[in-house]
């Protein structure tokens, strides 16, 4: 057969489902790299993989893999999405799961990730926490091995299917909201700077804000959640503990695979819902992100200091 004949003509959302599951069941070394690129809790035991768990009358899992750090007993819930929708409501039931898993004492930690190509990750805006097919097409082609070379290759014809395929398709009532949104922030909030939406698809929950003087930070207004984040890309820990240290107890900090958050917790808005009908809590919200670059800006000197010394190190 000619070198540039595909092995497989369509990879399809099952087949990647099967991979992870033999990676988890065979390879402790893959758990390993799988666990710490997500930053979650070291692995000490592998306790099992599962696959299409359903669970509390809240839907399906798609893969369920169990370990143990030190003592504790976790729990990673994975949504494994090619190139379909989300289900309504398919991040919340996944969290609730979770929770009940939590609850119910299955597990002391249950934490959900999303598996998907690396230009669906970055064009949704439910899970916080997720690796892409592109990710662990490298580590498995890194291995070198015969075996993890070819299946490396379906996970490239699999990113390479979803990216041929992407248009993002406009939702007319979600993109009223955003627009109605950025007017009214644009009115209230132009301190925090925001592009003028055009198409929005259906899932597109998370504004996202900037002020030119915080280089490196995101201001995200997570609609459905309810919840309002400063969340700093590509600082280092003394800057994350710095800012730790001086953080007012109304602010909590979130720890994400790669990078952390501020949050403030500013109430719950639906983008499929009126506009006018929610002004008050989204009001509340661009209100907290605002409270958040000035406390930022006003502490600058203070929790910026770590970065700046590391910068005039490399340069000297």
């Amino acid at each position: 057969m000619e070198d540039d004949i595909l092995p497989v003509e369509a990879i399809q959302e099952r087949d990647i489902d099967l991979i992870l599951l033999e990676e988890f069941a065979t390879d402790n070394s893959f758990c390993e790299w799988f666990i710490s690129e997500l930053d979650l809790p070291k692995i000490s035991e592998n306790l099992g993989v599962w696959r299409s768990i359903t669970g509390y009358g809240l839907g399906e899992t798609d893969i369920l893999f169990s370990y143990k750090s030190e003592s504790k007993r976790i729990y990673i819930l994975i949504e494994n999405k090619l190139d379909a929708s989300f289900q309504d409501k398919q991040f919340e039931r996944y969290l609730q799961r979770a929770e009940n898993y939590v609850t119910n004492n299955s597990c002391d930690s249950a934490f959900t990730i999303l598996v998907a190509p690396k230009l669906y990750c970055d064009n949704q805006s439910e899970f916080e926490n997720f690796i892409s097919y592109e990710q662990i097409s490298k580590r498995l082609e890194f291995t070198g091995t015969k075996r993890n070379i070819f299946k490396s290759n379906l996970l490239k014809i699999a990113s390479e299917k979803l990216r041929r395929g992407y248009q993002p398709v406009n939702s007319e009532p979600v993109q009223k909201f955003w627009h109605s949104y950025w007017k009214f922030k644009e009115g209230k909030y132009p301190n925090l700077r925001m592009k003028k939406p055009d198409i929005v698809p259906q899932n597109s929950d998370w504004p996202m804000l900037y002020d030119d003087n915080l280089k490196g930070i995101v201001f995200y207004h997570k609609l459905g959640q309810g919840n309002t984040d400063a969340t700093f890309k590509n600082f280092s820990t003394e800057t994350e503990n710095k800012i730790r240290d001086l953080l007012p107890k109304k602010y909590e900090l979130i720890k994400h695979s790669k990078s952390f958050s501020i949050r403030i917790f500013s109430g719950k808005i639906d983008r499929t819902k009126d506009f006018d009908d929610q002004r008050e809590v989204i009001n509340v919200g661009l209100g907290n992100l605002n409270k958040l670059r000035l406390w930022l800006n006003g502490n600058k000197e203070n929790w910026l200091q770590h970065e700046l010394k590391k910068h005039r190190g490399s340069v000297g």
